[in-house]
């Protein structure tokens, strides 16, 4: 678990102090010619790694984010006090992985999920943190890692994660993540995730 770790942690050390120096040099630049993380809609596609039960397998995501109204937000006429503040998100999911064997049971898991995420901007690069919740369409075999069940079922499940998102011009940008979902009712428990992406927003 914890070389899983060490990928976030060593991505937030590289890229936050580029960050500031970014933003120190861009006094003079409009906000508005960037306001990535007001935009109201962003979408992104990403593949990575899934570690269930020791074994590694590749994960891919898809996901929509739509900004929340409410306080401060500049659509309603009013302006937010500070600027550089939390941005909230409202994001629909869907992820999928697959197992071919190994050392555990084939079969499929796929996720149909919404998260809160917060978005909290450093010049190029903005940083997230969310929780969210979904259905889990999984193949009995992987549920109890059994190659000899037979059937699926729909397990709830929940999440946290943490990432990363560097400007790569005003309204795309590529993005790193990680996650833990706990998967009610499988002998995994913990997913364990990692990936990376693009987000393009408009």
């Amino acid at each position: 678990m914890r070389r899983w770790l060490m990928v976030p942690a060593l991505t937030v050390a590289v890229l936050f102090p580029a960050a500031r120096a970014h933003a120190q040099n861009s006094n003079d630049r409009n906000s508005d010619d960037r306001d990535g993380h007001r935009d109201r809609f962003a979408f992104a596609v990403g593949v990575g790694l899934v570690e269930p039960t020791g074994e590694v397998e590749n994960y891919f995501m898809a996901s929509l984010r739509i900004r929340a109204g409410g306080r401060g937000d500049e659509d309603s006429g009013r302006r937010a006090d500070n600027e550089e503040g939390i941005t909230g998100y409202i994001e629909p999911e869907v992820g999928y992985w697959n197992s071919n064997g190994g050392d555990r049971a084939k079969g499929s898991d796929t996720l149909l999920g919404i998260n809160l995420i917060g978005v909290v901007p450093f010049g190029a690069v903005d940083s997230f943190f969310g929780v969210g919740a979904g259905v889990h369409f999984v193949d009995t075999s992987l549920l109890e890692n059994d190659p000899l069940a037979k059937g699926s079922d729909a397990k709830f499940g929940a999440n946290s994660q943490f990432g990363l998102d560097l400007y790569i011009t005003d309204h795309l940008s590529a993005f790193g993540a990680g996650r833990f979902d706990l998967v009610q009712g499988s002998e995994d428990k913990v997913q364990s995730k990692v990936y990376l992406g693009l987000r393009a927003r408009f």
